[in-house]
Order: structure tokens, then sequence, then C-alpha cells
């Protein structure tokens, strides 16, 4: 293990997404278990949720503030919704942030398809 400093992970997570809200502790874990896997530090998890709207714009919000920002790490693709990304390529930072995926699930057909998904953490777009 080396001394450096890991850079720095937000989560997002939405709860609309999930099968239900008893998933989120297990979502969470999942994003965690990414990080560290990848040598990054966790830092907040921003959960969108009905009631609880504006998780997004808190952690575009942050992460301006937060010098230290690497990426976001998401569950899965289907949390960076269109809304997302149009924030994202058209925020300052945001258009420079990574956006890491926590599971990547294999193509119907394609390679992997025949064994089960393995978890993966997998940088998908940086604008």
């Amino acid at each position: 293990m080396s001394n450096h400093p890991r850079p720095l992970l937000f989560g997002y997570i939405r709860t609309d997404v999930l099968r239900s809200r008893a998933e989120l502790p297990r979502v969470e874990a999942q994003l965690q278990a990414c990080a560290h896997r990848e040598e990054f530090c966790l830092g907040t998890v921003y959960v969108e949720s009905g009631h609880n709207p504006g998780a997004f714009d808190a952690l575009m919000a942050e992460v301006s503030r937060e010098e230290a920002a690497w990426g976001i790490v998401v569950p899965d693709l289907r949390h960076m919704g269109v809304v997302e990304q149009l924030v994202l390529t058209r925020h300052e930072l945001g258009a420079r942030m990574a956006v890491l995926v926590a599971n990547v699930f294999p193509r119907l057909g394609g390679p992997g398809a025949v064994q089960p998904a393995r978890q993966v953490c997998r940088s998908t777009f940086e604008s």
C-alpha cells in the first residue's frame, strides 16, 4: 500500500431505477467496493429520490467546491439519464468529470452472455 492520497469519487444513485428502496444499502456498498477496488476514495453518495429531488445539483455543487474530485461513480448507466448527461456536458467541471460504472452488464449474445455478469468498474465517458 502506498502513502499517496487516493483520488476522490462522488457517488450518485437514482432510487427510481432501483427495484425497491430496500436495495439502497447494497447499491451504496457496490459503489464503495468499486471505488476501493479501483484505488479511489469514495466521498458523499448523493441519492436522488422523489422525496429528495436535487441530489444531482448538490453533487455538481460539491464537485465545484472540491479540488480533489476526480469523478463520479454510478451503479449502472441507467442512473445517468439524459438530464444528468446534459448537465455534465454543459457544466464547466462536469465536462471534465469521468463517470465510473460499478456494474456493467454484458449485452445479450455478446461476450460474457453465457456466464453471469460479474461486477466490474469501468469508466464510461469523459467529455
